[in-house]
């Protein structure tokens, strides 16, 4: 093993990671991998750090992580192998070295710290670590000297070897060691992770670990002000997990293991292979697999692979064909027409264009038509001039109750009267009617008639937020660069333009993140980088933004709006007044009058 590589300074990268989480208004993310081919790949995703465990080594043999507590390998050995052969020099990202405190004598600490710095090693972790240990096998270990006490001084001699630590801990009495030896930073693991081939199944919920590690970093941060706290495993198995469990706990951070490198590689490998099998087939049976794996969208323009998109577009296709009613819900951006559109051109009336009124102008005469008085006009009313065709209603919240009354006996019998008239008169016209709130939420509010409500009733579509499905910006970004530049080849995110744009809010929702795209083309390559992105924090690209970010819309009260911003900043008082456009004095007030303090 060489001894010239580069080395790390403990403070700078201590710095350097402070700087990341507070300036980025992100998380840290640190990816415990077994390869080289990882470690970059772990890189070019933008992770802070690395850890070279032996845990990801197994992975990469097939095992699972929890083979690491057996004694297959001389652990210090094994890493020391693959991580100075293939990860160190892999990227200049930092590494820290999974050291195994039973491997050594306590003589040996100080001595093999001087080696792993020689090596390039930034810092150093403890594991595997008797944390994942209980019962009596625990109390055994603990009076024969191989408990964790044993782990805590193993990082002690790291630290004192000019090393930076991260110490694993599943009890608050590992958390508080770990504080009084000086830790850097601390991870709560959580368990073994969940998912994939040999996941272990934990029988927590995300929000019930994010709970209970939120306890464990209040202790950490109590004995330990401004601590670097991250956390890892259990049921966290995508990124959404990871952040509402990071917001929960009130993480800096998360560590990142089976989720970074096993569970990608055993979905996407086995994908890969089947779809190489499949294709010496008939191609019959290649197009099928096709339409099964195609998650995207991509072929009705409803793009997406989150669950919201595809629960989405199989409800618009059950929903599609059979003509009936349909209730379109979702915030302004949101794909709403779309949608519309799309049950337009599945229903048995597609042959014609669809017709499109909004409800704000409307009132009974204007749906329904009206007879003339004293000698007036006929007035023809869109229900009828719709026959044969969709007639999309839009604010449909904003249809008087007697015209929403008028509306859901016609859907009843498909029959109607003009205002005056005594006839009765049919048409086919399918109604689609778009609002902002789903069905439920807006007849609870009082803006839906009853009897119209009942009579859409499982007939309904919600469109989530942009901010609830980020997972889905690269392939909109895609979608959107191709109908904007149709003759030029695709279009790709760089990974830091990518993290900046899963940061921002997007209140504009779609309408919004087409316009922002529309601004990055402008001399981009196939490669949409950072640098090419308008500005995000309210001076808006194409259309305007309607609220300041921390404004306070009509419907939230005042308590929820002040822990929407608390939890958006992960409670830290000076950025969230900031946000709210507070003073600190007056959140701390607010804060106190709502409960909202610990």
């Amino acid at each position: 093993m060489t001894h010239d590589r580069m080395t790390h300074d403990r403070t700078q990268l201590l710095d350097d990671l402070r700087r990341a989480c507070a300036g980025r208004h992100t998380l840290l993310v640190g990816a415990a991998i077994g390869t080289g081919l990882a470690a970059r790949a772990a890189a070019r995703g933008g992770a802070d750090f690395l850890l070279a465990l032996a845990a990801g080594r197994f992975r990469t043999m097939g095992a699972s992580s929890i083979a690491t507590m057996l004694a297959l390998r001389d652990s210090n050995a094994f890493v020391a192998d693959f991580a100075c052969s293939e990860i160190v020099d892999a990227t200049p990202i930092p590494v820290f070295f999974g050291a195994c405190a039973w491997g050594l004598a306590e003589e040996e600490f100080s001595p093999f710290m001087e080696r792993l710095r020689g090596w390039g090693f930034a810092g150093v972790v403890n594991f595997p670590t008797v944390s994942h240990v209980d019962g009596r096998f625990r109390e055994a270990l603990e009076r024969t000297g191989l408990g964790f006490a044993r782990e805590v001084r193993l990082l002690e001699a790291a630290r004192a070897g000019g090393l930076a630590t991260v110490g694993y801990f599943r009890r608050r009495e590992e958390a508080l060691a770990l504080a009084r030896a000086g830790v850097d930073v601390y991870c709560f693991n959580i368990g073994w992770n969940a998912g994939g081939a040999v996941g272990v199944p934990s029988g927590e919920s995300v929000l019930q670990v994010g709970n209970r590690a939120r306890g464990h970093i209040k202790a950490i941060r109590t004995a330990d002000p401004g601590a670097l706290c991250v956390i890892e495993g259990g049921p966290i198995t995508t990124p959404q997990e990871m952040h509402e469990a990071c917001r929960e706990a009130r993480a800096d951070g998360y560590i990142g293991g089976s989720t970074i490198d096993r569970l990608p590689s055993e979905s996407s490998m086995e994908e890969m292979t089947a779809a190489f099998k499949l294709v010496s087939t008939l191609q019959r049976r290649i197009d099928r697999l096709e339409r099964r794996l195609d998650q995207t969208g991509q072929g009705m323009g409803l793009v997406g692979r989150t669950d919201a998109l595809v629960e989405t577009r199989a409800r618009l296709e059950h929903l599609g064909a059979d003509g009936g009613p349909v209730w379109v819900a979702g915030p302004d951006g949101s794909g709403r027409s779309l949608v519309a559109t799309l049950l337009h051109g599945r229903g048995p009336q597609r042959q014609r264009p669809p017709m499109t009124v909004d409800a704000r102008h409307l009132d009974g005469g204007w749906l329904f038509g009206a007879e003339p008085a004293d000698g007036g006009r006929r007035r023809l009313g869109w229900v009828e001039a719709a026959n044969g065709t969709t007639l999309v209603i839009e604010n449909a919240e904003g249809l008087t109750p007697g015209t929403q009354a008028e509306l859901a006996a016609f859907l009843e019998r498909g029959s109607f009267r003009r205002q005056g008239g005594q006839e009765t008169l049919r048409s086919n016209a399918r109604i689609i009617l778009i609002g902002t709130a789903g069905l439920e939420a807006a007849a609870g509010a009082g803006t839906l008639a009853p009897e119209l409500a009942r009579r859409l009733a499982r007939r309904d579509i919600d469109l989530p937020p942009l901010s609830e499905r980020l997972d889905d910006i690269p392939l909109l970004v895609e979608h959107f660069a191709a109908a904007l530049r149709p003759s030029a080849g695709p279009v790709r995110l760089s990974p830091r333009a990518f993290r900046l744009l899963i940061a921002h809010d997007w209140p504009g929702n779609l309408r919004e993140l087409r316009a922002v795209v529309e601004q990055a083309l402008d001399g981009s390559g196939d490669v949409i980088e950072a640098e090419a992105l308008p500005s995000l924090d309210g001076k808006r690209a194409g259309r305007p933004r309607p609220d300041a970010p921390g404004d306070r819309s009509p419907k939230q009260s005042e308590r929820d709006w002040i822990l929407d911003g608390l939890r958006r900043h992960r409670f830290r008082r000076g950025e969230t007044a900031r946000f709210l456009g507070l003073s600190r004095k007056t959140l701390y007030n607010k804060m106190r009058h709502y409960g909202l303090l610990e």
